[in-house]
This record gives C-alpha cells, structure tokens and sequence, in this order.
C-alpha cells in the first residue's frame, strides 16, 4: 500500500494558528522576564490548546504539509521548550540554588524537547499511525510545568522544593525520549459515538476545571505524565506472568 505524500503547499488556516502558538510563548518569555510567572504559565497552556486545535483543523480540513509540520515543530520548540526552560530558570531553580545547576537543569528540558520534536518529525515521515506517541510529548510536559505554577506562582523559596523540581525536569526529560508509548487523546473521530460512562468522565472533568481549573489541570496532566509509565510497567508484569504460566504448564507431565 502506498505512503499518502504530504502536500508541499502552504495553507492559511493552520499556519495562521501556529503563528499564534509562537505569539502567546514570545508572551511567556516576555512575562518571565517581568516576573509574572502565573501569566507565563497561563499563556503555555494557551499555546497548547492552540497547538492542539491546529493539529486538529489541519487534519479536519486536509490540509496537513510538510511545510506546517516543520513550522509547527519549530513553534513547539519556541513555546514548549524555550518559554518552559526560562520558566524553570527564573521561576524554579534560580532563586535558591547556584546559577551552574539552575542552567543545567533547565538546559537539559530544553535539549530533550528539542530531540524528542526531531525524532518526532522522523517517525512522521515513516509511521501513519497515530494511535499513540512514543514518548511524552513536548506539550505534556510543558503543561504539567506550567500547571504546577499555576498553583504555586510565587517563585520557589527553598532548596529542598528546587530539588523535588530538578528530580521532576529529570523524569520528564528521561519519558520525552524515551520509546514508552503514550495515548494521542486528539487522534479522534468527531462522528464517532460515545458510551454513557465516558460521558459522565468527561462531564466530571468539566466541572473540575470549571470549580477547580488549577488542582484539575495539575491532576489531569500528571496523570498523563504517569499514564505512559504505568501501562509500561503494568505491559511488562504481564508479560512475567504469562512467561511464568507458560513455564508452569511446561512443567507439568502429559
């Protein structure tokens, strides 16, 4: 079966919403610098919804080229990588410890967002599935950034937190590159029917952002962030198990 080949075009629609996406992260720097950590943090979780819907009407409207998925990617890196880096400098690291290790760490985000959007423009070129990513996306990780200043926005005051953070950037990092598979929630199908339950699901999520926007935003992103490693971890008991079964059964004489 043939690869569909991408339009080398440009369109209007997608491309037009990118710029925006690049527009609210030069507006996450420019409030980083203001000291206004709650407004960057707010205008990354802006970039994301945007970078979302992009994706989404380019798909919508087949509109989709190699042009937008480069422009996207580069956009991804101003917003999710750069903005989100100055973020954990200034914000995170840089009030309570050194300037080497507030670099550092801030440093390694931005390399592991930059390596996992190249890696991620590779597989596009060569998988059409798009169930499920591998590895967390540059987006997850950032919002789960950005929702944590959301519910503490004055910068971090003690060594001790600065470090629960380094240990985060860490984590977050390791999953962006790794090949741990990841649930793509925008891959979806409008038309398609849903269950009462999933109705009720997403009725409660509703109301927790609408009550509690700042705890459900840490809650749904961390989950996600966890979601990758667990159905990992869970994949390979599994597989223990049945290996153990399949030796059990072995064993037993005809």
């Amino acid at each position: 079966m043939k690869k569909k080949k991408r339009s080398q075009g440009i369109y209007f629609l997608p491309n037009f919403l990118t710029i925006i996406n690049i527009f609210f992260g030069f507006l996450c720097l420019l409030a980083v610098f203001h000291g206004r950590y709650l407004q960057a943090a707010f205008f990354i979780i802006i970039a994301a919804v945007i970078d979302a819907f992009d994706g989404i009407i380019a798909r919508l409207t087949k509109t989709q080229s190699n042009f937008g998925a480069e422009f996207d990617s580069f956009a991804d890196a101003i917003s999710f990588g750069v903005a989100p880096s100055f973020l954990l400098y200034f914000w995170g690291f840089r009030p309570v410890i050194p300037a080497g290790p507030s670099i550092l760490f801030s440093f390694v985000l931005l390399t592991a967002g930059i390596l996992r959007l190249t890696r991620f423009n590779i597989l596009q070129r060569s998988k059409e599935s798009k169930k499920a990513y591998l590895g967390l996306t540059v987006p997850s990780a950032s919002l789960l950034l950005a929702a944590i200043v959301l519910n503490h926005p004055q910068p971090i005051g003690e060594k001790v937190y600065a470090s629960l953070l380094a240990i985060l950037v860490v984590i977050l990092s390791f999953c962006m590159v790794s090949t741990i598979k990841y649930k793509n929630f925008l891959n979806f199908n409008f038309r398609q029917r849903i269950d009462i339950k999933s109705s009720l699901f997403i009725a409660i999520i509703i109301c927790g952002l609408i009550l509690y926007p700042e705890i459900s935003l840490l809650s749904i992103f961390s989950l996600h962030v966890l979601s990758g490693p667990s159905a990992y971890a869970f994949t390979l008991f599994k597989k223990k198990v049945q290996k153990k079964l399949k030796q059990k059964e072995a064993e037993i004489p005809e």
